[in-house]
Order: C-alpha cells, then sequence, then structure tokens
C-alpha cells in the first residue's frame, strides 16, 4: 500500500494545481497543518476548511511546489521534499524555499498533510534520519 501512497502523492505534484489536486482527495477529517508556515493560522480541520484554503490562495501560477524527493514513511505516510517557488503578489519579488511536506494517506485519501519549513526537523518528525 505505501508504493500505492507515494504514486498517489508523486501525481498529485504532477498535476497543474497540486493543492487542488490534493483538495479533491481528502477524507472528511482531513487536518492540514500549516502553521509552521503560516503560525497564525490554526490547523485547518475538515474538507469545507481545507477547500476554503484552497479556493481562496494564490495557487494559479504565483506559487509552484517542485518535488525533489520522496520518502516512504511507512504504510501510510509519505515525506516530500520540495522546492517552493513564489512571486509575492504586490512587489513581484521572486522567493524560493526548500521545504518538506508529510502526507498521511488512508484508502487512497488525502487524511493529514503537515507542512515544514525545516528538512531536517521534517526527517526528526517521522522517525527519519538523513
Amino acid at each position: 500500500m505505501s508504493q500505492e501512497n507515494v504514486e498517489l502523492v508523486r501525481s498529485g505534484y504532477a498535476a497543474p494545481h497540486p493543492l487542488t489536486m490534493f483538495a479533491e482527495r481528502i477524507g472528511p477529517d482531513v487536518e492540514f497543518d500549516l502553521t509552521a508556515v503560516y503560525p497564525d493560522r490554526p490547523v485547518l480541520r475538515g474538507t469545507n476548511a481545507v477547500r476554503r484554503f484552497v479556493d481562496a490562495g494564490p495557487w494559479g501560477g504565483t506559487i509552484q511546489f517542485e518535488p525533489e524527493r520522496f520518502f516512504d514513511v511507512d504504510d501510510e505516510r509519505v515525506l516530500v521534499f520540495v522546492r517552493v517557488t513564489a512571486i509575492g503578489q504586490g512587489s513581484g519579488a521572486p522567493a524560493e524555499a526548500r521545504a518538506a511536506h508529510e502526507f498521511t494517506i488512508r484508502d487512497g485519501l488525502l487524511v493529514r498533510f503537515k507542512a515544514y519549513r525545516d528538512r531536517t526537523e521534517a526527517l526528526e518528525a517521522v522517525g527519519l534520519r538523513e
């Protein structure tokens, strides 16, 4: 099952709008933890909260997610090292970050997503050492 989860996550990043694709495959009790990236935001819980976030975001070309490495953590979790590039909406200034995304998938549905700014922290959180 874990390789299927890796392929599901990989296909999400290959989609034109990854967040939209992932939002279409979420479980009813989904949890999006973006607190490492947006400290002032609460953890998003439930399909409606996640879809509102995705629909309101500047995801149409101003921000890109390029997966660099996939880790098959266990039967449910996939960790991805991702290069994030963005263009500031007001300033037009380019920005880049090397981050990590953790996905928990059950029965083909995304039930938890956690973003990390620090890849070492992400590896430790999932019990992996590089």
